[in-house]
């Protein structure tokens, strides 16, 4: 048993969408969020700041005492070298992989993501290494980031923006759709709406959660209390994360934390 907490971090918003499928399948664990508001988003940024940005993010992870870390974006996933940090990381992009392939009848998964994840092809990578007999097709929807970082992820500039990134995708005959970005999950009623209801959407959260779960049961590092607590920090404003946390996640968010992540 361990009561030490898991740590996730974010550029943004968006992996709060993998926090809620944690706190679903480990309700008793303690979790450390860090979302890098300041930095939002990092799809444009270059693999060097991308590097940097994950070295500080872990270093303050590491001085939180986590037992693990799950990296709940998708484009430091397609950029770091995991085996370089002596720390038990989660990769949601892996997850992401798996879960298509799984899911996918007629071999044609379509992937959204940022661009610099689309630029590293790197679920194109993951989902070959499974079966290599897979389509793959990628599109980069950079807009949908900035919009649901403003809380806009529900309203009509937000379909119109989707239906423009998916119009490419909707012609391949795709029978998957991975949300290759965590912010993503925020616009799936959009997205469902215009991708059909003959198109899986794949949320690599869910198996991302049961992933950390296994490991967890099999290493005898769960913690034994009913609920568990959750600490919030930011590098940038506090008021958008709120408004978007206590949506997502049902509850008030009584304190979210400023750190000054660049001295790590």
């Amino acid at each position: 048993m361990d009561s030490r907490p898991i740590g996730i971090f974010d550029s943004g918003v968006g992996g709060l969408t993998v926090l809620k499928r944690l706190v679903e399948a480990l309700p008793g664990e303690n979790y450390i969020y860090f979302g890098d508001t300041k930095r939002v988003p990092y799809g444009d940024r270059s693999e060097g700041e991308i590097k940097k940005f994950a070295k500080q993010i872990l270093n303050f992870m590491r001085e939180q005492k986590v037992k693990a870390v799950v990296i709940a974006c998708n484009t430091t996933c397609a950029v770091i070298d995991k085996s370089e940090y002596d720390m038990v990381l989660f990769d949601v992009l892996k997850a992401g992989a798996e879960s298509a392939v799984l899911y996918t009848i007629n071999k044609k998964i379509g992937v959204i993501a940022t661009t610099r994840t689309v630029e590293s092809k790197s679920y194109e990578k993951n989902i070959k290494i499974i079966d290599k007999n897979i389509e793959v097709y990628q599109e980069a929807c950079p807009e949908f980031v900035p919009l649901i970082e403003k809380g806009l992820y529900n309203s009509p500039i937000a379909y119109e923006t989707a239906n423009k990134c998916l119009k490419e995708l909707k012609e391949k005959e795709i029978d998957t759709l991975v949300l290759g970005c965590t912010h993503y999950p925020l616009m799936v009623e959009v997205i469902e709406k215009i991708m059909g209801e003959n198109v899986k959407i794949v949320d690599p959260a869910i198996k991302l959660a049961y992933d950390v779960k296994d490991y967890l049961l099999k290493k005898d590092l769960l913690n034994p209390q009913i609920i568990g607590k959750i600490k919030f920090f930011v590098s940038g404003d506090e008021d958008n994360f709120i408004k978007t946390a206590e949506m997502l996640l049902g509850e008030k968010i009584e304190n979210v934390l400023h750190v000054d992540i660049e001295k790590y």
